[in-house]
């Protein structure tokens, strides 16, 4: 899979219908160190400009995108050296994080395994 771009996320973005309230059980998590260094950060953002400094500060490319119940944009971005955060985009453009860390490690998925969705 590609990795999405600004203009892949506004795509969908337009295509989404009212906004809910993000869960209050996500919560901003990871060490101490992470989180001590990403309160510098704001919490959110207008979504290009927090892509910018996530690509900035922490060197985070978007890695994963999925649509939360139809009204959000998640998005994972990851830098070599392993931090991570995720985000949630609003339709209003809106981006929020919602958890960042360390030691990022991809999992290998066999997936001739897995059935289809139906």
């Amino acid at each position: 899979m590609s990795q999405p771009t600004d203009q892949h996320v506004g795509s969908l973005l337009t295509g989404l219908g009212a906004v809910a309230v993000m869960a209050a059980s996500l919560a901003f998590c990871g060490s101490a160190e992470a989180a001590s260094t990403r309160l510098s950060v704001p919490q959110c953002a207008e979504h290009g400009k927090m892509v910018e400094i996530l690509a900035q500060e922490y060197k985070e490319l978007p890695k994963a995108l999925g649509i939360v119940r139809g009204e959000r944009i998640m998005q994972l971005f990851v830098s070599e050296r392993g931090t991570w955060t995720i985000v949630v985009t609003k339709t209003s453009g809106s981006t929020c994080i919602v958890a960042a860390g360390q030691d990022w490690e991809e999992v290998p998925v066999d997936t001739s395994k897995l059935e289809p969705r139906a």
